[in-house]
């Protein structure tokens, strides 16, 4: 498996699932996709995400990848643009 930016992979405990449960990143649904792994040390697939931030739903495909912040993980959402745009 490759690792994070700082060489050091994260544990599944270290992630606040609630948190990410309240923007609809579910654990079990990344579990049963095969991307929980992978988002522990790398980027993982792209994903169709239904998210709701700040209020407002928002229905995307991105990959997602934990970084360190401060010695946590912050998870970074990146947005895949569809081909031809």
């Amino acid at each position: 498996m490759k690792e994070n930016k700082n060489n050091t992979p994260f544990k599944a405990e270290d992630v606040n699932w609630e948190e990410l449960a309240a923007i609809g990143i579910l654990k079990d649904e990344l579990e049963m996709a095969g991307e929980l792994d992978t988002l522990r040390g790398e980027r993982t697939n792209v994903i169709a995400l239904s998210l709701v931030l700040l209020g407002v739903d928002v229905v995307m495909d991105a990959t997602l990848q934990l970084v360190r912040k401060n010695d946590t993980p912050l998870l970074e959402i990146n947005g895949i643009r569809p081909i031809g745009q």
